[in-house]
């Protein structure tokens, strides 16, 4: 059964609906959890309906891990239910240390999902964010996000999105759901979005994230100048993707020399199909450093802004 998103596909007047709607949902992510159900209703035609939950450091008490769940429903049709993956809170430790950066070393993806091949790994940080996610729970229900899937009666749709560490996390997501929820043995009603997406795993995870539907469907949305589609995979790129207008130096060099150095040997990569670029422009007035271009190119809301005139909606 296709999605709603997929049939709509060749037609962008009804597609275009969807790459704004997740942008969106992704863009609210990063709200204060108390006010994430409100803007979610105010600001689409969603609701939340699981979330959104989050976990906390003990110490610092800064969230490292947040999703929600929203649905939609129209007359004549199936409900659509998606699962929304927060990036990461650039203030806390925590998310940077073990969902971002631990890259070099592998999990093997059928520790999530039994029929995925051996070969298929993910990054130990990706690895530590999907656990994370799946060990969230309703304030109000008590209940995970697969407990509430699986408990939703008769058909419905299911999609999953996020941003930036959200984006990263998205595959696998999506498959560790497909399977879970509708058996894994093929793609069930299921369709992903992920903006600005990191590497989460190698070509053979790739092979497997494609064999599952149609592989040119456009769910790998970033902008062509934000440095985090490039990690981990392109080192060159990354030094060279805002010259001649700045060059990258100390200490950001430093890092991601050292970052680079430890995903070696790995062969992160990205799918050779599904993605979905947009041509970015430098910020204007000039943001000053290479660094501060990073940000703005990164940031959810230039996200938010890009999608809209890529996607226009009539």
């Amino acid at each position: 059964m296709k999605t709603p998103a997929e049939l709509a596909a060749t037609d962008s007047n009804q597609y275009n609906y969807y790459p704004n709607a997740m942008i969106t949902l992704c863009v609210i992510s990063y709200e204060d959890i108390s006010d994430i159900a409100s803007s979610v209703t105010s600001q689409t035609d969603w609701s939340v309906v699981w979330g959104p939950a989050e976990l906390v450091d003990s110490i610092t008490g800064i969230s490292y891990s947040l999703a929600y769940v929203a649905q939609r429903t129209r007359s004549g049709i199936p409900p659509e239910y998606v699962v929304v993956i927060r990036g990461t809170e650039s203030n806390s430790l925590t998310d940077w240390i073990t969902e971002d950066l631990e890259i070099g070393t592998t999990v093997a993806f059928s520790t999530l999902v039994p029929g995925a091949p051996s070969d298929a790994v993910i990054s130990t940080a990706s690895s530590n964010g999907i656990n994370d996610l799946l060990s969230l729970t309703d304030p109000s229900s008590g209940t995970t996000i697969v407990d509430f899937l699986t408990g939703i009666s008769g058909s419905f749709y299911l999609y999953v999105t996020g941003h930036s560490l959200g984006g990263t996390l998205t595959p696998p997501m999506f498959l560790y759901l497909n399977y879970k929820v509708f058996g894994g043995s093929g793609l069930g009603p299921m369709a992903p979005w992920s903006f600005a997406g990191l590497t989460p795993g190698n070509g053979a995870f790739n092979s497997y994230l494609q064999s599952f539907g149609n592989p040119e469907f456009p769910f790998r949305i970033y902008n062509t100048l934000d440095i985090a589609p490039l990690l981990w995979w392109n080192h060159d790129g990354l030094s060279a993707i805002y010259q001649p207008t700045y060059s990258m130096d100390d200490p950001e060099k430093l890092l991601f020399d050292h970052l680079f150095d430890k995903a070696s040997g790995i062969a992160y990569a990205q799918p050779p199909t599904g993605g979905a670029p947009i041509t970015g422009s430098m910020e204007s007035p000039a943001a000053g450093s290479w660094k501060d271009e990073a940000e703005y190119q990164h940031h959810s809301s230039t996200y938010q802004t890009m999608v809209q005139k890529a996607y226009p909606q009539s």
